[in-house]
């Protein structure tokens, strides 16, 4: 049985925007937040002079939302593809597993890359094809 699975994009997603300024992370967040991206730019900017915890959160968000006119490649396989197979699983965005997958990563100091490798062999291999449906 192969039945394809259906993802509705609302304005609460977090990705990317193509049409930002650096890497499209405040622009996209102000768009499916419905907040100005000044006002977003402007929080990056004081948390990064407040000790540069800003340039950490945008290089990670950056690295691990992906782009708002790439969903459909954000659900395929990158690394084991285990993100987006716990994504599907518990009904979250791929974007921010990742980012929660990176953020563990760091402060478990690798014990979230043995997880990652057995959630490989643990989850099901078997990703069905995502059909996106975009309401705006």
């Amino acid at each position: 049985m192969n039945r394809i699975q259906t993802i509705t994009l609302n304005h609460d997603k977090w990705v990317r925007s193509p049409n930002g300024i650096l890497a499209g992370v405040s622009q996209g967040m102000g768009d499916s937040f419905g907040i100005d991206p000044l006002f977003i730019r402007l929080a990056w900017f004081a948390a990064f002079l407040a000790g540069g915890a800003g340039l950490v959160g945008y290089i990670l968000l950056a690295i691990c939302l992906p782009r708002e006119d790439l969903l459909d490649e954000a659900y395929q396989k990158k690394i084991l593809g285990v993100c987006a197979r716990v994504a599907n699983k518990v009904d979250k965005d791929v974007g921010l597993v990742r980012l929660a997958a990176c953020i563990l990563a760091m402060v478990s100091f690798g014990v979230t890359v043995l997880a990652y490798a057995v959630l490989h062999f643990v989850l099901s291999q078997n990703v069905q094809p995502i059909r996106l449906k975009s309401y705006r």
